[in-house]
């Protein structure tokens, strides 16, 4: 199966841009995250398990990019100590969702 608009085309990251967050949480829990790619479901209990499951799945795989991320500016300005790169490391902007997440800990 082939999107209509090619993944990383202008249109595409537009259009994504444009749909709410849960549509765009339900779209990668479907194309990149695989978790429930044709999954056996017997029963509603069972089907909110493997949902629960995919939402998992996909707060590790944001949190991981988000840290690596981070951890790579880290790494590439480290040699660098002047006040510049202090103040960039410290506006370095962490998601909504995983503010959230740190503030309940």
């Amino acid at each position: 199966m082939q999107n209509e608009i090619p993944r990383g085309t202008k249109r595409y990251n537009d259009l994504k841009q444009s749909r709410s967050a849960s549509e765009r949480a339900n779209s990668t829990i479907k194309e990149d995250v695989k978790v429930i790619n044709k999954p056996i479901v017997y029963n509603k209990f069972r089907a909110d398990i493997i949902v629960q499951i995919a939402a998992i799945a996909l707060l590790i795989q944001r949190s991981m990019a988000f840290i690596v991320k981070t951890t790579i500016f880290l790494l590439k300005h480290s040699e660098f100590n002047t006040p510049e790169t202090m103040n960039k490391k410290t506006r370095q902007n962490t998601p909504t969702a995983t503010r959230s997440q740190i503030q309940l800990e």
